[in-house]
């Protein structure tokens, strides 16, 4: 019987933790204080449980409430740069709205015939930036829904992707007219990559800005 007991409280214990260790990661606490949060809140619990009590003895009916205060409390919340999450959400939100364009200029450098679209190329082109404009955005956005610094990140990246993508896009002149504009799969892959670096560089300089408190009204 109290080998089963032990159990069913390791049990609760754990998952505690797993449930504090996801809601403050959502809040953009750094890793190293999650888990010194984490190791505090593991002696808690088992002091509570070793005393005959439950979980909620320390943290109350609501525990992500309690979880989420604690962190707030100690002014550790969105101070995680996360950019393994925001990187990726701009480098795809901006892919997903130059999907046209990209298929399109992989056909060209394939050697596939493609659709000449006369003087609608331009237009296309800046609603493509356009729309790779907003889905960067929406998807971070969607990425850091509950992340305290994500409001400032969105402010960050309104002002400084147009700034990146104009780089990005002269980086990638450059090297083509380099290359003698030769399509080939290397220059293609080349091209791809400066790209990829200089609007994760951007992406990487707007949330380190947000997570610091600095405005972009300061530049």
């Amino acid at each position: 019987m109290n080998t089963t007991n032990t159990q069913v409280d390791h049990g609760e214990l754990q998952g505690t933790l797993r449930e504090a260790n996801r809601l403050w990661r959502r809040a953009g606490v750094r890793g190293s204080d999650r888990k010194m949060m984490l190791s505090e809140l593991e002696a808690e619990i088992d002091g509570a449980l070793r005393d005959g009590h439950d979980a909620s003895a320390v943290l109350g009916e609501d525990s992500s409430r309690t979880l989420r205060q604690w962190a707030d409390e100690r002014g550790l919340c969105g101070r995680a740069l996360r950019l393994e999450l925001v990187v990726p959400a701009v480098v795809l939100g901006a892919a997903a709205g130059l999907a046209v364009i990209l298929v399109a200029v992989f056909a060209g450098f394939a050697g596939r015939p493609t659709v000449d679209l006369g003087p609608l190329v331009l237009p296309m082109y800046a609603s493509s930036g356009a729309f790779a404009y907003l889905c960067a955005l929406l998807f971070v956005w969607i990425t850091l829904r509950r992340d305290p610094r994500a409001s400032s990140t969105l402010r960050w990246l309104s002002v400084l992707l147009p700034a990146g993508a104009v780089l990005s896009i002269g980086a990638g002149m450059a090297i083509a007219w380099w290359r003698n504009f030769n399509p080939t799969p290397i220059v293609l892959a080349v091209v791809v990559g400066v790209v990829i670096v200089v609007l994760g560089t951007t992406a990487g300089i707007a949330r380190h800005s947000a997570v610091t408190g600095t405005r972009p009204e300061t530049i």
